[in-house]
Formats: C-alpha cells, structure tokens, sequence
C-alpha cells in the first residue's frame, strides 16, 4: 500500500494485530484530515487509537506534547511511533466527547470556562528549555528567532514544506493571488506594532483537534500545527473560523476573552492589533493551502473573510 490514506478498517485491524501479537477489537474510522487517518480500538479492555500518516514530524510533536499535559489541559498520551504501509503510524491513548467546532450555541456557552482554562494552561507553559518561534519539531525547538520572522515567512515557497508549488497555483487561481498580495501588504505594514511574545501555541483548535465531554475539553490533541508566539494566535483562529461554524459565530469569542482577562488580571496590551496580524497570517496561509490542494471553493470562502481584515 503507497499510501497511509488509504488505509481502511481491515488494513487497520490487521496491522494492529500483527504489531502486537494479539487480536484487537472495535477497529473503526473516527476521523482524516489532510495529512493522516485514525481509527479507534480496543486494545485488552483499553481504548485507543492509531493513526497513519507520511510525516513523523506531527506524530513526534504529539510525543513532546504530552509533557505539557495538566488539568487545564488534558492532552492524551502517544504510546509508539513506528513504520506501517510505506508511511508512519503512531498509537495513543483515547479520549472521547464531540468536536469543538460542531457545538451548538450553548454548548459553546457551557464550554467557555474549560476553553479559557486550556489557553491559560498553554499561555503559561514553560518553554525555558527551548527556543525559536514558529513551527516546532521533536527537538522542541524551532527555526526563526523573532515572532515576526515567522509571521513574513508566510509568503515562502520552499521545497522543505509539504505545500511547496502553491504559488504558482495561486497566481491561476481567480482573485486569491490579488488577495494574498494585498494581505501580505497589510500584514507587513502592521506586524512590527505587535511584541514578540514568546508562549506555546496549538496552531489548530478545530478540525476535530479538541474534543468536549461533559461542557469540558477532555482532549486536545494534533500537534502538528502548533507553534511558538503570540498566545492571541489560538483566540484568533477561532475567531477567523467562527463563520463557518454556526455555534462558535454566535458567541462573541473575543468579547469573552477580554471579560477572562480582565478576571484574571491579564493585562492584553494591542489585543486587537495583535488579533488583526495573526487572523492576516492564518487567512494568508490557507491562501496557500487552498491553492495548493486545489479547492478553489474553500479559496474563494477564505478570500472573502479576508476582505474586512484589509480594512484600517
């Protein structure tokens, strides 16, 4: 098998059985996205999950994130990483509860608490024992040494990243290259206003990343995007999503956020300048993406939310 997203239950089943020597039960599909699969298991009574996917990198960072686990923050344990079906598999514990993003209204009322105690615990993370900004990897570190290096290299077409042609995709694309050349204006005009904060950041707080049972996160889990900088880069994520998930749209995120910090004490200097560069950064790096993976409709919606951003 070439590759790990085709991947289906009886493959799943018989590597799991093969690997650890015993039968597995309730092997199913629980979720994809663009660079793995996952399925659920029993394993001995203990429920679990493994995953295929082609880059280690996300299954490492999954490993070291399990060291900033906490009460706030549950983040499930990784078991093993290893090769399966020419690729990478990596086996977890399980948790269980409903994707952030697909809560209705109230359920992102009752959430709220839990949420802001996930962002607090990230916020507060010591990172002493690392160093860089941007994506990190299983060394814990990370490449550029400023926050706004980062932020600028949004416009890099590189070979060493997984999206490396988007550009030229883009360029024949309607509208988006327009709208990533105007972003990028607006993003550079504003990104030496924001501090260079230093805090761990998720980098992915939908897509089925973060699970709540109960009105509480029970797990937050692909680490794969998450990176260093700007705690308000996890806030702004939800923000810029929020239109496409209708119970996220109806609460005033943001709002709410400014109420917590204020609780807390947290003073917030330029959080909206800061909110504004880093919704620039993510409308700008899912230009690329979208124009990399060819889904004009998913480039054109981005398009659009990015248009109230180039407002002064």
């Amino acid at each position: 098998m070439d590759s790990p997203s085709r991947v289906v239950e009886a493959d799943a089943r018989e590597f799991l059985e093969a690997h650890l020597g015993r039968p597995v039960e309730d092997v199913s599909l629980v979720g994809e996205g663009a660079w793995s699969r996952c399925f659920g298991f029993r394993d001995r009574g203990d429920d679990r999950v493994v995953r295929f996917g082609r880059f280690v990198d996300d299954f490492e960072n999954d490993r070291l994130a399990s060291n900033f686990a906490s009460p706030g923050l549950p983040v499930p344990r990784l078991l093993e990483i290893g090769r399966a079906f020419d690729a990478w598999f990596a086996i977890s514990e399980r948790v269980f509860g409903e994707p952030l993003e697909t809560l209705p209204a109230e359920g992102w009322q009752a959430v709220v608490p839990s949420l802001f105690a996930a962002l607090d615990a990230m916020r507060t993370t010591d990172l002493s024992g690392s160093r860089g900004y941007g994506g990190w990897d299983a060394t814990g570190d990370a490449p550029q040494r400023e926050w706004r290096e980062f932020l600028l290299a949004v416009d890099r077409d590189a070979p060493d990243r997984r999206t490396h042609g988007w550009r030229s995709r883009l360029r024949e694309a309607a509208g988006g290259d327009a709208m990533f050349r105007a972003g990028y204006a607006k993003l550079a005009a504003r990104v030496d206003a924001v501090p260079s904060d230093r805090h761990l950041v998720h980098g992915d707080l939908i897509n089925r990343n973060v699970v709540v049972h109960d009105d509480a996160i029970s797990g937050v889990f692909d680490w794969g995007c998450s990176l260093y900088g700007d705690f308000l880069y996890d806030l702004a994520w939800l923000e810029f999503w929020s239109p496409w998930h209708p119970g996220m749209a109806r609460l005033d995120l943001c709002a709410r956020a400014r109420e917590h910090y204020a609780a807390i004490g947290l003073d917030v200097p330029d959080l909206d300048a800061r909110l504004r560069v880093c919704m620039l950064h993510i409308g700008l790096d899912h230009l690329a993406y979208n124009a990399w993976a060819q889904q004009p409709d998913a480039l054109a919606e981005v398009t659009e939310a990015m248009r109230p951003l180039l407002d002064d």
